[in-house]
């Protein structure tokens, strides 16, 4: 299937990690572009590809990151928001520094590159945006913590609202919420936590980067013009809703 990607600008912020990485190569296939946006420590995982540095927490950062890519591409035409720390752990050992920094990266951080990018969607004539959420954010943590599953669910909503507040025909926004995900996050669970999980997997696997990418795609395509502030859970059937 063509998805009709060739020559569009795709900035994933976030992007360094499993999933991005993947998301970049399925862009390059398609002949898009992909721009990996991510902290200076995380780009040494980045390969012929395109990248400008953000701290997703900064206002004046992420302003600063958008500038340059539109200074160097002439415009985005999608946006996969990418960025998001990972915190486990029982609440009543949750502290509020762990807290903070779960919420500003993963829901402050999407808040802060949506408000950025969407406005220069708007003035083009093709856009946009895929938000990665998590089945955590529908469920509660299975083996994150309290503070992730919170701005997990705080991503989907935060879609839905700027679905409805984005009322150009052009411009679509989109939720990803996968379960767990073989890469980055799920490498550092410990060998208890994964067999817990893989045991309740109805496909006794946890999903590959690529797959999320798969989906990645073909909502940034052309082809999900009528889609538009949904949620595509792509979890191997572990929850069902």
């Amino acid at each position: 299937m063509d998805l009709q990607l060739h020559k569009k600008i795709a900035l994933l912020v976030g992007g360094a990690g499993s999933i991005g990485r993947a998301v970049a190569a399925g862009f390059m296939r398609e002949g898009a572009t992909p721009v990996i946006a991510d902290l200076p420590g995380r780009m040494k995982s980045v390969d012929n590809t395109s990248t400008v540095e953000i701290d997703v927490t900064d206002e004046g950062s992420v302003k600063s990151a958008v500038d340059r890519v539109i200074e160097q591409h002439g415009r985005i035409d999608i946006l996969v928001a990418l960025a998001g720390a990972y915190h486990a752990g029982p609440i009543e050992e949750l502290r509020g520094d762990d807290w903070d920094r779960i919420l500003a990266i993963n829901l402050k951080g999407t808040f802060l590159v949506c408000r950025e990018v969407i406005p220069h969607l708007r003035a083009g004539d093709f856009g946009r945006v895929i938000c990665l959420a998590s089945l955590a954010g529908q469920v509660g943590g299975v083996v994150a913590g309290a503070n992730y599953s919170a701005s997990k669910a705080g991503v989907l909503s935060l879609v839905k609202s700027f679905a409805k507040q984005t009322p150009e025909p052009h411009v679509t926004v989109n939720a990803i919420s996968p379960g767990p995900v073989e890469g980055d996050m799920t490498g550092a669970w410990s060998e208890q936590d994964r067999r817990s999980v893989l045991a309740k997997m109805p496909r006794d696997r946890f999903a590959r980067p690529e797959e999320i990418a798969d989906a990645v795609l073909f909502l940034s395509s052309p082809r999900a013009g009528y889609i538009d502030g949904a949620r595509l859970d792509i979890n191997g059937g572990l929850y069902m809703d």
